[in-house]
């Protein structure tokens, strides 16, 4: 499997663990408790920013160019290509919801959460088409060559969580990914 597919599934999983703990917080919002939205605006802030800089564009050329060599069906690609700005302005809903908390503006709970829900569902659905659809058929359209000049292509921006950390930038969530790595192997 070429590098550039390992990044992408490598994504997924890393976005899959970031889900189930917005999952768990707004668990824990749903139940009246207060959760943690410095580590909640850090998420999003992670999944709108490296998404739409490096991960979704990556997924566009390599989509791109599956249907450029006239790989049937189409209508996975078609549909996930118009799904990654959609789901950017989800991201940016329910970080509005969540910057309006913060400010004290008059929001219902439901609401907040409902557009949390929806981030979540919608990330979710959209890579399991990506993993059990899109990705199977560019690996068996796409050569050497083509994986060769995709790489050329794509955005190579370092992730700023897993990668190289950004712990200034990613503070509450670092502490809380290395708590959680930290436990993994003491337990």
């Amino acid at each position: 499997m070429h590098s550039l597919m390992q990044r992408l599934l490598q994504d997924h999983a890393r976005q899959t663990q970031l889900l189930d703990l917005l999952d768990h917080l707004l668990d824990r919002f749903h139940e009246g408790a207060e959760p943690d939205y410095d580590l909640m605006n850090e998420m999003l802030e992670y999944l709108d920013s490296y998404a739409d800089i490096v991960h979704h564009p990556t997924e566009d050329l390599v989509f791109q160019r599956v249907l450029d060599k006239g790989v049937a069906p189409p209508e996975p690609f078609e549909l996930l290509l118009r799904q990654h700005p959609s789901l950017s302005q989800v991201c940016k809903r329910f970080r509005q919801s969540l910057n309006g908390i913060l400010n004290e503006e008059v929001l219902l709970r439901e609401d907040v959460e409902a557009d949390g829900r929806e981030l979540v569902a919608s990330l979710r659905t959209h890579m399991l088409m990506e993993d059990n659809d899109a990705y199977p058929l560019a690996l068996q359209a796409l050569d050497d060559g083509d994986w060769a000049a995709l790489a050329a292509q794509s955005p190579t921006a370092e992730d700023p969580l897993f990668g190289t950390p950004d712990p200034v930038r990613f503070r509450a969530l670092y502490r809380y990914l290395s708590a959680q790595a930290e436990s993994e192997t003491t337990g």
